[in-house]
């Protein structure tokens, strides 16, 4: 585990219900806002001008920065240890933790915005071994930077397509009158860690955020397409996801705004990320960053409908009112 020793300088600013800016503070032993009340959700969306060239390399030690700030802000924990601890109800050492990625594409989940995730729950007390990263299939994996592990030492790495895994055929779901199964991997674990990345899609999904990233947790999501807006809530409503998830940091170091819509190359450098543990307000934030680089290249904003129903089935809020935003901009001395 990589120890951050520098001194950065860190900028908060808490925007409240409505847009109110409620503080601003400047220096590197800043206070820690207080935690909302139970029926806002919180969202802290880190920024570092160092997390990347802007152009392909990214910087892993600032990439650390921000997710320790990020965590220590959003559980208002004063070290990073406690922070992941505090995000893990009723922890034992034996608990399997998710990493859920997306690693499709050309512009797939930051390995190491993964790794600074696993440094902070290895910080907390997870043993390596216990620590699963995955998405739907090995060699897609592979592609986007990971890599595969299915060995007793270190952090395990591996697609639901690996031998004694695959999708949990003894407990289907329903969805629309559709019998699906998902990744034994999800239905196994004990905690869940969504890591998704900042990325437009085609109508009608305007964007594939956190929500849509348990496509990848289903078999044959491609019979899902139909009426998405409905399904993909129903199927984060599912106990194994909407339960287990006690995360959400969307990869907005590198994105996709949508200058090609056949190749999904990353396109644009926000060198950030979002954090919540609500998807829905997540998914807001994310969609709001993407619609401002949108308008930046005289575009349209996406249209999301999905927000709407997740909402309205109780997975989070798209309401700003609702939103409590914390933005942390911070930079080495």
């Amino acid at each position: 585990m990589k120890t951050i020793t520098r001194r950065v300088f860190l900028k908060q600013t808490i925007i409240g219900a409505g847009g109110l800016v409620l503080a601003k503070s400047f220096g590197d032993h800043i206070s820690i806002a207080q935690m909302p009340p139970d029926d806002i959700s919180r969202v802290i969306v880190a920024s570092h001008p160092g997390a990347t060239d802007g152009v392909k390399t990214i910087n892993s030690d600032n990439v650390q920065i921000m997710m320790d700030e990020s965590i220590k802000h959003f559980t208002n924990s004063q070290s990073v240890a406690d922070a992941w601890s505090s995000i893990l109800p009723n922890f034992k050492k034996e608990n399997i933790i998710a990493i859920k990625v997306n690693a499709l594409q050309k512009c797939p989940t930051s390995p190491e915005v993964v790794n600074a995730v696993v440094n902070g729950l290895i910080s907390a007390g997870a043993k390596e071994n216990n620590i699963i990263i995955w998405d739907r299939a090995n060699h897609e994996l592979k592609l986007a930077g990971y890599k595969y592990n299915k060995s007793d030492t270190g952090v395990r790495c591996f697609g639901t397509d690996e031998e004694e895994w695959g999708y949990d055929l003894n407990n289907p779901v329903e969805i629309l009158n559709q019998k699906k199964t998902l990744s034994n991997i999800l239905t196994r674990c004990d905690h869940l860690i969504n890591i998704p990345v900042l990325k437009v899609h085609l109508d009608p999904y305007g964007v594939t955020l956190s929500l849509k990233n348990h496509y990848g947790s289903v078999d044959n999501p491609q019979t899902l397409h139909d009426n998405f807006a409905t399904v993909c809530a129903i199927l984060n409503n599912q106990n194994a996801i909407r339960n287990k998830t006690r995360l959400i940091v969307i990869d907005a170091v590198f994105g996709f705004w949508g200058s090609n819509t056949t190749t999904f190359v990353r396109d644009f450098c926000p060198n950030s990320l979002i954090m919540s543990k609500d998807p829905v307000a997540a998914d807001y934030i994310g969609t709001e960053m993407l619609n401002e680089e949108l308008a930046n290249h005289n575009f349209p904003p996406r249209n999301v409908p999905l927000l709407a129903k997740a909402t309205e089935m109780g997975l989070g809020t798209n309401d700003p009112a609702k939103i409590e935003l914390i933005k942390l901009e911070l930079k080495n001395e």
